[in-house]
């Protein structure tokens, strides 16, 4: 936990130095989290009948989120998650948060007892919403479409392409 404590430390410092991309927290990620495998926005807009679970906070989740999208809490434990993701039985699960850091955690925790329990991959979506909405793909809110990103804060809201559609609050 401590050494997770420094690489948060380290990475939120370099962000507000405006010294890293997204590509170069997704190596990072990669590199602090190697069991878990990730998918990117190209190949899952190809996927079909995903699991998609997204790891941010509620509020994030309801300025947007990816359709059919189920919003969990990213300390869950197994059972919490699978009680509101169903029946995973033969379909892959495909996790998310901002920029891929907590969706990757969350995903290298429970990835073995998803599989268990009938999944057949669980993947980070890499670069995480903000990947996602820089490469414009749709987004939803209760709505319906939307074109907003919550940018979870000032510093990451960095790394969101169009400034103008990232938003704190349901409007």
């Amino acid at each position: 936990m401590k050494r997770l404590s420094v690489i948060m430390a380290t990475l939120l410092s370099a962000c507000a130095a405006g010294d890293m991309g997204l590509k170069d927290i997704h190596e990072g990620i990669v590199s602090d989290l190697p069991s878990v495998t990730h998918i990117s926005p190209e190949q899952l807009s190809k996927l079909e009948n995903p699991i998609l679970l997204d790891i941010r906070e509620p509020d994030e989740f309801a300025v947007s989120h990816l359709a059919g999208a189920i919003q969990i809490n990213p300390d869950a434990d197994t059972q919490t998650a699978l009680s509101k993701i169903g029946d995973t039985t033969g379909r892959p699960v495909i996790v998310y948060c901002s920029v891929g850091r907590r969706s990757s955690g969350f995903a290298a925790r429970l990835q073995s007892d998803l599989i268990e329990n009938g999944a057949t991959q669980v993947s980070n979506l890499e670069n995480g919403i903000f990947g996602w909405h820089n490469a414009e793909h749709p987004l939803m809110d209760s709505d319906g479409k939307t074109d907003v990103v919550h940018p979870y804060n000032g510093v990451w809201k960095r790394y969101v392409r169009r400034k103008d559609k990232a938003v704190y609050e349901v409007e």
